[in-house]
């Protein structure tokens, strides 16, 4: 099995004003990101509108990643499906570009969570990679208690869990206390980043569009300095909860990404909305609070006593 663990970054999927896939868009966006400093990327999940995706759409992208990615840092790919056929089609398809782990929700709905341990297992056995147990209710419609989750990573085999399931603080804990072995990423933006990673956490898997930020916050918890990941984290919480809003935080992400220059359009497909005017305006005032200049160019986070 893949260890994971560090600061992973949720690419969105990059898509023209038109919204036609921008692939352009998708390859200077592995790149920055990778020069971002972060420890791996994730595609194809929520935040990548993978839902949104035709069939060879969703290969142009993995081709696109692949491209820019080039070995430089892992990969892994959101695999969910509605069936542990689809789900094991994806996952195999995943490895062929590369992956080196699927990322996998139970299917949408799933009325019988008795079902889950086995249906992980056969993912595991028969997809070809290293799973990551997505906990996230919100998407999947599906509620995991951590001692469900223990049995899903027992017996498949996973070490890895993205927990999605506020508060993940406290969950952390739990699962942690069963199995210390357990690599377990927090999500939903980072905007419990701290709590996690100071519990135990392995560290971030989000697509907050500065993930230098949420970089600097775990080594300094991993140099045991625990009050300047706080300093840092406080002094950038009004960002990362800007971005985190519900239903258009995706839309805010894009355009905080066009305006860095990684993207060229801040364009959603499907149900997101788009970033409207007033918003788009509170995003000015929340960046010029910070005195942060949006740039490609990696932000350099500054020193806890200066923060």
């Amino acid at each position: 099995m893949t260890t994971l663990r560090g600061t992973w970054y949720i690419v969105p999927t990059a898509f023209g004003p038109d919204g036609a896939l921008d692939l352009e868009s998708q390859r200077r966006l592995i790149d920055a990101a990778i020069h971002w400093g972060v420890d791996g990327l994730t595609v194809l999940g929520v935040m990548g509108e993978a839902n949104a995706l035709a069939d060879d759409e969703r290969r142009a992208v993995l081709g696109a990643v692949q491209e820019s990615a080039a070995g430089r840092v892992p990969v892994a790919v959101g695999c969910t499906a509605s069936s542990v056929h689809g789900v094991i089609g994806l996952a195999r398809e995943a490895k062929e570009f590369g992956a080196v782990a699927a990322m996998v929700s139970p299917p949408t709905l799933m009325s019988n969570i008795d079902l889950l341990p086995d249906f992980y297992t056969r993912v595991a056995k028969e997809g070809g990679l290293s799973l990551i147990i997505q906990d996230h209710p919100a998407s999947s419609g599906v509620a995991m208690p951590a001692s469900m989750i223990l049995r899903c990573a027992e017996a498949s085999g996973a070490t890895t869990i993205k927990l999605e399931d506020p508060p993940t603080p406290p969950k952390i804990t739990r699962l942690l206390n069963a199995n210390p072995n357990l690599q377990v990423f927090g999500g939903l933006g980072g905007v419990s980043a701290l709590g996690e990673m100071s519990r135990g956490g392995c560290g971030t898997m989000t697509g907050f569009a500065y993930p230098e930020i949420l970089k600097t916050v775990r080594e300094a918890i991993e140099a045991g300095d625990k009050r300047a990941a706080g300093l840092v984290f406080d002094r950038y919480l009004p960002l990362i909860q800007f971005e985190g809003q519900s239903v258009v935080g995706l839309a805010i992400r894009k355009e905080v990404l066009r305006r860095r220059g990684a993207l060229a359009s801040n364009t959603t497909r499907g149900f997101s909305p788009r970033i409207d005017p007033i918003t788009n305006a509170e995003l000015d005032e929340t960046l010029d609070r910070l005195g942060i200049t949006p740039s490609i160019e990696p932000f350099v986070v500054p020193q806890p006593a200066t923060v």
